[in-house]
């Protein structure tokens, strides 16, 4: 039972991720008035590489919330775990206020080094 329930999540998880999109053309990223892709020399891969890591700790950051908000409700009432769950939310929503302002500063950052005329 444990393996079909894993096997599901997986499946949930996996799937939504696999999509085949034009990266382009009439529908495309263009279309979006004000996007700009970064530039692919080595400040804007590394800005990519910094955004995707942030979008991965965001992610992470959000299933620590859902997390404390498991053990919140499995806590049935005993103080020691309702604590415990009280701390689980409570870093979680810091760590997601500090990723986006990371992620804010960062772009700000580096798209300033980029646009900058020396």
């Amino acid at each position: 039972m444990m393996r079909t329930m894993l096997g599901r999540l997986f499946l949930l998880w996996v799937l939504p991720v696999v999509v085949w999109a034009q990266p382009g053309g009439p529908l495309g990223l263009d279309v979006v008035q004000g996007f700009q892709s970064p530039p692919r020399d080595l400040p804007g891969t590394i800005l990519t590489l910094i955004n995707y890591v942030l979008v991965l700790v965001g992610v992470l950051a959000l299933a620590y919330l859902v997390y404390g908000g498991f053990l919140y409700i499995t806590s049935r009432g005993d103080d020691t775990q309702v604590e415990a769950a009280k701390h689980t939310l409570t870093y979680a929503i810091i760590g997601i206020v500090v990723i986006g302002i990371a992620a804010a500063l960062v772009n700000f950052v580096v798209v300033g080094i980029l646009n900058a005329s020396f």
